[in-house]
């Protein structure tokens, strides 16, 4: 079943009176995950950002729930994007998500493709980067052939600090 679903923190445009020099880069975060309470995961991922002296939150896109896609026998997924701007570098921006998946229960190695998870951070875009190698994909692979992705960003792109 496909639902959008709005609560306090998605959607939301965030206000901020901070030098936009001070954050020069910019990226949209795909979130996702159908394990535990996954809304309750994104708030807590959102505040976690928050309060991260390295990340200015802009705007969140509604909470998209979507029927699993590849291995199907599952709980349906929540996707939700964010745009972001941050002090940090690419690199230092994939370590942060990285860790961050990690907190929240995210496994390395999963069981199998597509597999069931608490929480899959996935950076669409990082400035106007172009990136391939082993780890990084930016723009990420698949955004454009995900409804996870288009749906909740459909909501953003129209935004004006966008």
């Amino acid at each position: 079943m496909r639902e959008i679903i709005c609560n306090p923190f998605f959607p939301k445009h965030f206000h901020t009176n901070i030098a936009k020099n001070m954050y020069k880069n910019t990226s949209i975060l795909s979130i996702g995950g159908n394990l535990k309470n996954p809304i309750k995961t994104f708030i807590s991922l959102l505040k976690k950002l928050c309060k991260n002296n390295n990340i200015n939150i802009i705007s969140t896109s509604p909470i998209y729930k979507n029927p699993p896609f590849g291995y199907t026998k599952q709980n349906d997924f929540y996707n939700a994007t964010l745009i972001l701007t941050t002090k940090l570098c690419l690199l230092e921006f994939y370590s942060l998500v990285f860790y961050l998946e990690r907190i929240f229960g995210r496994e390395r190695k999963r069981a199998f493709k597509n597999a069931p998870r608490a929480l899959d951070i996935d950076i669409l875009f990082f400035n106007d980067i172009f990136v391939r190698n082993k780890k990084i994909n930016i723009p990420h692979l698949e955004w454009e052939n995900r409804g996870s992705v288009l749906v909740p960003l459909n909501f953003q792109v129209n935004y004006k600090g966008f």
